[in-house]
């Protein structure tokens, strides 16, 4: 592998990191899910519409899945 793409697998993993960081600390009844509430701690505009929306299986929860599949897909802006 040569430096530049070593650089950016380091940058690209440690911005996934981050953001795993920042979802763990939304948690904050560390139930390992993301209520409304703890999610407009980081999302302030998130609407229950779009927050049901996020939880694709209609357990009335986001789960670490589902929050990443609303980052990835570009539902929700990664977190900083």
């Amino acid at each position: 592998m040569n430096a530049k793409v070593l650089i950016v697998a380091a940058a690209i993993g440690a911005a996934g990191f981050a953001g795993t960081a920042l979802a763990h600390e939304m948690d904050t009844d560390e139930d390992g899910l993301y209520s409304l509430a703890e999610m407009r701690t980081e999302y302030a505009d998130l609407t229950a519409e779009q927050y049901a929306e996020i939880d694709t299986n209609a357990d009335e929860a986001v789960d670490p899945a589902e929050l990443a599949a609303a980052i990835e897909n570009g539902t929700l802006p990664a977190m900083e």
